[in-house]
């Protein structure tokens, strides 16, 4: 199912569809009433400022409106990246570990959808599914690899990004370092609790390594030695990634027909 259709017909019928008021309240659920423009706006089908214009003319919309908040961060994120270059690869300040106690491999188990946490796993299936995932899963998700399971912070945006459908280096990349606590004060952390007030019930984690007190999860993110991650047997095959543009994306699109913005199988 293509859940983006590549147009930016369909691009401006989310637009249109946008309640920013749902939006603020909701955004932080998974089944909230986010925007779902993301794909479009990096892929530059729509622009920030067209999103915020065709808003405004319908909504009373501040600077401080959460909305308007989150297209900030991502605008801020995209002058980070030009005004450091190549620099926002490496970490911009020291986390809470030191670089060298943080694995530099994708755990197996993580890759194929079956650690056993549920959250996590629901999380990997529904990236690989859909090319997409709600910002809450994807801050669930880094959390869980860093802190949890010591993996440095570029293998795991590195990973996500290479399965993303609005995959934008200076947001994913920095988000993780925010997640991290490389780009940020203090690193970010979850659990159970969190997870079932926003997600729905398959992606409950009640009885996992994250089913504690975040006192416990800050001693994990500063060095504490996680526990044996205990994974399931029921995983899931990634999807093949391509080292180049299939043959079918040499000519120029169209604005009305974007085929790069296919979701993957």
């Amino acid at each position: 199912m293509n859940h983006f259709p590549a147009t930016r017909d369909a691009a401006l019928a989310r637009v249109a569809a946008l309640d920013p008021e749902a939006y603020a309240r909701s955004r932080n659920a998974l089944d909230g009433a986010v925007s779902g423009l993301s794909p479009y706006l990096t892929h530059g089908i729509v622009s920030a400022a067209e999103v915020l214009a065709a808003l405004a003319a319908r909504h009373p919309l501040t600077h401080q409106h959460q909305f308007v908040y989150e297209l900030a961060w991502r605008a801020y994120f995209r002058h980070v990246w030009g005004a450091r270059g190549d620099a926002i690869l490496q970490s911009l300040h020291a986390g809470p570990m030191p670089e060298t106690a943080y694995q530099r491999v994708l755990p197996e188990d993580i890759g194929q959808g079956r650690s056993g946490v549920p959250v996590i796993d629901q999380a990997v299936r529904a990236l690989y599914a859909t090319g997409h995932l709600h910002n809450h899963a994807r801050m669930w998700l880094a959390s869980y690899l860093v802190h949890v399971r010591h993996v440095h912070w570029r293998t795991g945006a590195d990973w996500m990004i290479a399965h993303l459908l609005d995959g934008d280096l200076g947001s994913n990349h920095l988000s993780w370092q925010w997640v991290a606590g490389t780009g940020s004060s203090k690193p970010y952390l979850f659990n159970a609790d969190n997870v079932a007030r926003y997600a729905p019930a398959p992606w409950h984690s009640f009885g996992s390594v994250i089913d504690t007190s975040y006192v416990a999860l800050m001693r994990l993110a500063q060095g504490e030695r996680p526990p044996a991650p205990a994974p399931s047997h029921d995983g899931v095959d990634p999807p093949s990634l391509l080292s180049a543009p299939p043959a079918g994306l040499a000519t120029a699109p169209s604005a009305q027909a974007l085929p790069g913005l296919a979701v993957p199988p």
